[in-house]
C-alpha cells in the first residue's frame, strides 16, 4: 500500500545505536508487565506468534520463551538496524524457533496463519490504529489472540510535585504531540479493537513506580529525553543547553530523594481479544 507508512506519525525516539540500547534497558523495566499480560492473554507452549513492530526484540524474546521450542515466533519491523540488534540477541540466546523479517507489518504476507498477534508501543505510531489491527487479522486463525500493549501518558508527574519531573513530562508531551504520536493510545485500545471488528477486549493496566536513590526510573526518563532531543530542538520545544542531558538523571534523582517523593512512569494498558 504505497505511501501509507509516510502518513504515520514520526517515530520520535530516533534510530541511533544509543536508542537501541535504551530500548533493551526499557525492556528490562517493562518485561515483567508484558510477560504477565501475554500469559493472561493466553500465549502458551507450541503456539505460532507474530510480534509486530518488534524493534530490538524484547517482546519477541518473551514470546519465544512462552511458546517454547515447539512453538514459533516471527518478528517484523521496518528498521533494519533494530532487526540486526534483535538477530544478535536471538542468536546469542540460541533460539532456532524465531524468525525476523523486515517490512511494514501491515503489508507483509505469510504462508501459515498465526495463533496470536502481539505488539507493544506500536499502534501509537500508526496513522490508523484500527486499520493496522484489521490488516493483521487475515494472518490470524479463527479464535486466535490479538494482544497489544500501548502506553498512556494522561498522568505524569511525581508526588510530591517535582519541577524537573514536570519539565520532562512537558518536553515529552509537546514533542510527541507535534510529531503526531497518540499519547492516549492505551486507553483508546478498546475503541480501536471494536472498530477493527474484534469483540470487546479484556483490558488491564499497570505502571512502574519508585523512589529513593536506586530507582531506575530516573535514568529511564533521561534516556527517553536523550533520544527525542534532536526533535525537541527541531520543533523548538527546548535546546540542548536547556535540557543539559548529561546531568538530567542525577538532577531528577536528587530532587526526588530530597523530597522523599515517588515517581510513576507512564501507564501500560493491555488489550486482549480473540478473532471471531
Amino acid at each position: 500500500m504505497p505511501g501509507r507508512a509516510s502518513a504515520d506519525p514520526t517515530y520520535i525516539m530516533g534510530h541511533s545505536a544509543e536508542e537501541r540500547e535504551r530500548l533493551i534497558q526499557q525492556g528490562g523495566l517493562f518485561g515483567p508487565i508484558t510477560e504477565r499480560f501475554l500469559r493472561g492473554a493466553g500465549l502458551a507452549p507450541g503456539m505460532r506468534v507474530l510480534d509486530v513492530g518488534c524493534g530490538v526484540g524484547d517482546v519477541t524474546l518473551l514470546c519465544a520463551d512462552l511458546v517454547g521450542a515447539d512453538g514459533a515466533v516471527v518478528g517484523v519491523d521496518r528498521d533494519p538496524a533494530a532487526l540486526a540488534r534483535a538477530r544478535e540477541r536471538v542468536q546469542a540466546a540460541g533460539l532456532e524457533h524465531v524468525e525476523l523479517r523486515e517490512g511494514d507489518f501491515r503489508e507483509v504476507t505469510f504462508d501459515t496463519p498465526f495463533d496470536a498477534v502481539v505488539g507493544r508501543a506500536v499502534l501509537m505510531y500508526a496513522a490508523d490504529p484500527a486499520a493496522a489491527i484489521r490488516a493483521l487479522l487475515p494472518h490470524l486463525r479463527s479464535g486466535g489472540i490479538v494482544a497489544f500493549q500501548e502506553l498512556d501518558f494522561t498522568q505524569l508527574g511525581a508526588l510530591p510535585q517535582s519541577d524537573i519531573a514536570d519539565q520532562i513530562a512537558d518536553w515529552w508531551r509537546r514533542t510527541a504531540t507535534q510529531a503526531g504520536v497518540e499519547l492516549q493510545m492505551g486507553l483508546k485500545l478498546f475503541a480501536a479493537y471494536r472498530e477493527a471488528g474484534l469483540p470487546e477486549p479484556e483490558l488491564q493496566a499497570e505502571t512502574i513506580v519508585g523512589g529513593g536513590p536506586d530507582y531506575g526510573g530516573y535514568a529511564y526518563l533521561a534516556g527517553v529525553i536523550r533520544s527525542v532531543l534532536p526533535l525537541m530542538e527541531r520543533f523548538g520545544v527546548a535546546t540542548a543547553k536547556e535540557v543539559d542531558i548529561d546531568t538530567l538523571a542525577d538532577r531528577l534523582r536528587a530532587e526526588l530523594v530530597r523530597s522523599g517523593g515517588v515517581l510513576p512512569l507512564q501507564m501500560i494498558v493491555g488489550a486482549a481479544a480473540r478473532k471471531p
